[in-house]
């Protein structure tokens, strides 16, 4: 394919890029953002997904099968797993305005620059071959497109004018204006649209080799998975064994937290933590997505491709579709792998060129008094231009990489040596936000410690040894003889250098640790970074601050940073929110931690802290006052949570009593109603005792029949008052715990029979058909006889009460299931309403659909009934339907 065409498609995409960008920055300005969004993010952090995984993930495969899924399995259980670390170290750099990983480290060990500039030395060095990886892969896809060779000299090289375009559209997408808290809207923005099309274009590439070169996967393996050294690379156990996979895993688990680039993305660019519930999911599915066909391709090209010894591996994404003349797929991916590419080099050297600027240079220019007099109020212009030099230099850098040292190494190999020394940030940062007793010294020895190994291991190695391997230096050749003796047996040289490093990392940071003093500025440190869900917000520095310092000055340096009008604006919301008044002279210490919160988004907090501190004058805060503070904040911290529990338990006391004083009104309702009722139910019988007795009295000549009945009246009547009276003085004795419960063994059946005979008349009289059903396992149960046969006559004689007029049925069910006897009683009657059911088995409560022309009660029964259970350690409950019946349920454990 023609060169020019490439460049020009090559152009068009980075330009589509920079639109996006400039659209997500229009509405940035428009108080909108884009990139608050869950989809968003999760795609932004699919940078870590660069030429190596387009590219180099299939050459992987030949090598080591699997494998190559080792490192975005890492990642995924930082997301399915390690999400709340993440999420920490996401609050702590929203609340003290973080600006790169360097940063983080530094803020967290006192604002020490020492810490600040080593973890930017080695991100420079382990960042520089990685952005030289992409420039590879950039170079290497070119040529295999179209076919024409790179010259000799590097004007000569097509890779060094696409660097050239990067440094612009970097600084384009990256410095075009410094702001707070250092996010950069339109680049994240561009960055998941990116992420989008590598996914699309490998997967379009994916499914023409396995579908349109092969006829699905079952031919990809039945034509192209019959070599021995393939089959060989797929054996789990042995390629490339268990313990180089869990070395790989865990590498590239740290890698994903702590590059400079996903540090940038994950962290610093992050808008809303809730945006990171939906990555958990998101990014997975995304990893899982774009290594879909790797497999397949890889195979595919290791069969068609196995007698040309110059093609490699790396290349078999674009050498494939060529094969089969498919220019456009070929194209596709060309596009993808330099979307994948480029990505990675503006999102790196963006977070790179801060950390040299914000970590190294600023702060070591800042230290010259002549030229921090001149430069305190004009620092914002210079920074931009040391950040915007930064860039070109790390990008030219990348591709001096490129040409001189790229072409001895694979695309994954550099990536994973890039790995190994980002890991080296682990324990320092891991042990930092949960542990107070990490010092400075212990962090900067065990940092150092691992760098050294890192560097002896894997770089200095790879500059000595010749093309077999061996070192031509003899002294060299015996150093690393005698360290042969600490190779672990299987582990390969990345997963070696892995498991030393880090390991004598950890050891020496804590070792050290212990042994020196925390200082007064780390101890405030280490307590706003462990302790950061505590003080979540950008006052808490405040309570650690001693000193002087004059209104005036801070509001000047806030001016040169921001601007005059939204200094303004800003400082009007912090004054009014903290009661501060800006027109005193002395400044209070909030405004002091704000201003210097707020700069720190911009130029880093060493740099703040420099600044800040040459106008104030900071008096040195002693371990006990920092202590004596962390006091005073646990106890307002602890009283704050004493009241919040008080009031808890006022609202719960207030709630109950509420709930008391309702049933109370309930009750006296309830009580109101059984008065009237029982004085009513007194007042029939009395009045027709009355009534009768004197018709009798006045009347002597009545015949005998005619007073037989008369008595025969009164003396129902008269029952009928004893039975009300009774049940009353039964339920004063369940109630009072006076009852005598007389236990014994009782034959159901005889029972059964007993009600039956006792109710029999009441039946008839109601045209009302009883029936019985006793299992053939129920015999015996132990219980009060008479309170038993008092339960059953009460349930049976509700149910023919509420039966149907005519045709009514009440049928009694006695059974036995799982160590309980049951007995449930059914009637065909009106029902019971659904909202009124849980009321039925209270005292004086009677049943609304018993005004439809049924008889009233004394609303007792079924509240007697209730206690009868209830002291045999039995339950009742009721389960009803208007007009088609009522069941109620005993249930007693045997």
């Amino acid at each position: 394919m023609n060169g020019v065409v490439i460049g020009i498609v090559s152009l068009v995409y980075l330009g589509f890029l920079f639109y996006l960008a400039f659209v997500a920055e229009s509405f940035k300005n428009k108080k909108k953002s884009l990139n608050n969004n869950p989809y968003v993010y999760a795609l932004s952090l699919s940078v870590y997904c660069t030429a190596w995984t387009f590219y180099g993930s299939v050459g992987r495969v030949n090598q080591s099968g699997l494998e190559f899924l080792s490192v975005y399995i890492g990642p995924t259980l930082v997301m399915l797993l390690g999400w709340s670390v993440l999420r920490k170290i996401i609050r702590i750099s929203h609340v003290y305005s973080i600006t790169s990983v360097a940063d983080f480290i530094s803020a967290r060990y006192g604002k020490y620059r020492s810490l600040g500039i080593w973890v930017t030395i080695i991100s420079l060095l382990a960042g520089v071959p990685y952005i030289g990886l992409q420039i590879k892969a950039i170079s290497s896809s070119f040529e295999t497109l179209t076919g024409v060779a790179h010259g000799s000299y590097f004007y000569q090289e097509p890779a060094f004018y696409i660097s050239l375009i990067l440094i612009l559209f970097t600084i384009l997408f990256g410095t075009r204006k410094v702001q707070s808290n250092e996010t950069h809207e339109g680049m994240i923005f561009a960055i998941a649209a990116e992420s989008i099309f590598k996914l699309l274009a490998f997967l379009i590439v994916g499914v023409f080799v396995t579908f349109w070169i092969n006829d699905g996967l079952n031919d990809v393996f039945e034509k192209h998975y019959f070599k021995e050294q393939i089959q060989e690379a797929f054996e789990f156990k042995n390629h490339p064994g268990y313990g180089n996979w869990f070395m790989h895993i865990l590498v590239s688990a740290l890698a994903f937290m702590f590059l400079p680039r996903q540090f940038q993305v994950a962290v610093v660019e992050n808008q809303n933590e809730k945006n990171l519930k939906q990555a958990i999911w998101l990014l997975p599915l995304y990893l899982v997505l774009i290594n879909l066909f790797v497999i397949p391709i890889a195979l595919t090209g290791n069969s068609l491709f196995s007698s040309f010894t110059n093609i490699s591996s790396d290349s078999y994404v674009i050498e494939l579709p060529l094969a089969a003349g498919a220019n456009i797929v070929a194209l596709i991916a060309y596009i993808g792998g330099f979307s994948a590419a480029t990505g990675m080099i503006i999102v790196e050297t963006i977070a790179i060129s801060t950390m040299l600027t914000n970590s190294l240079i600023l702060p070591s220019l800042l230290e010259n008094k002549k030229f921090k007099d001149t430069y305190t109020f004009k620092i914002i212009n210079l920074a931009v231009w040391i950040r915007r030099i930064s860039i070109v230099i790390t990008i030219l850098l990348g591709f001096v990489y490129f040409k001189t040292v790229s072409s001895y190494f694979s695309l994954v190999s550099i990536g994973l040596i890039a790995f190994v020394a980002i890991g080296q940030f682990a324990p320092i940062i891991l042990a930092g936000i949960f542990w107070k007793g990490a010092t400075k010294v212990g962090a900067l020895y065990g940092l150092l410690s691992g760098f050294t190994i890192w560097l002896f291991s894997l770089i200095v190695p790879s500059l000595l040894q010749d093309q077999n391997g061996n070192f031509s230096i003899e002294i060299v050749r015996q150093f690393y003889a005698f360290f042969e003796v600490f190779r672990i047996q299987d582990f390969d040289e990345i997963s070696n250098a892995t498991f030393w490093s880090i390991f004598l990392n950890a050891i020496i940071f804590y070792t050290v640790s212990m042994c020196t003093n925390v200082t007064a500025e780390e101890a405030k440190q280490a307590l706003l970074f462990v302790d950061v869900f505590k003080y979540s917000n950008k006052d808490g520095q405040s309570l650690l601050w001693k000193g002087k310092a004059r209104n005036q000055h801070l509001i000047d340096l806030l001016v040169s940073f921001i601007g005059s009008s939204q200094a303004e604006i800003e400082l009007s919301e912090f004054s009014e929110k903290n009661h501060i008044n800006l027109k005193d002279g002395i400044a209070d210490s909030k405004l002091v931690s704000y201003v210097e919160n707020k700069i720190s988004g911009i130029i880093g907090t060493s740099t703040a802290r420099i600044l800040v501190g040459s106008i104030t004058k900071e008096e040195v805060v002693s371990i006990d006052e920092v202590l004596e503070v962390l006091k005073r904040s646990q106890k307002i911290i602890e009283d704050n949570e004493e009241l919040k529990n008080k009031t808890n338990q006022l609202e719960k006391l207030s709630k109950e009593l509420r709930i008391a004083n309702e049933k109370l009104k309930e009750s006296d309702v309830i009580k109101n109603e059984f008065l009237t009722t029982v004085t009513h139910e007194i007042r029939t019988p009395l009045t027709s005792i009355k009534a009768l007795s004197e018709i009798m009295f006045d009347n002597e000549d009545l015949d005998f029949d005619q007073k037989k009945l008369f008595l025969n009246t009164v003396i129902d009547e008269t029952d009928r008052l004893s039975r009300l009276v009774n049940q009353v003085l039964d339920l004063e004795k369940y109630e009072s715990g006076k009852h005598l419960l007389i236990k014994k063994s009782i034959d159901i059946k005889e029972l059964v029979e007993t009600v039956f005979i006792r109710l029999e008349e009441l039946a008839k009289e109601k045209s009302v058909k009883l029936s019985f059903m006793i299992s053939d396992d129920v015999s015996r149960f132990k219980g009060d006889e008479d309170k038993l046969i008092q339960m059953l006559i009460n349930l049976i004689s509700n149910a023919i009460k509420f039966s149907k007029p005519e045709n009514g049925q009440v049928e009694l069910d006695i059974s036995t299931s799982k160590r309980k006897l049951v007995f449930k009683v059914k009637d065909n009657g009106v029902g019971i309403p659904k909202e009124t059911q849980h009321r039925i088995f209270e005292k004086f409560y009677q049943a609304d659909n018993q005004a439809a022309g049924k008889e009233k009660g004394s609303g007792l029964g079924l509240s007697i009934t209730k206690k009868i259970v209830e002291i045999h350690k039995g339950n009742i409950s009721v389960n009803s339907t208007p007009n088609e019946g009522t069941t109620v349920t005993v249930v007693f454990p045997l």
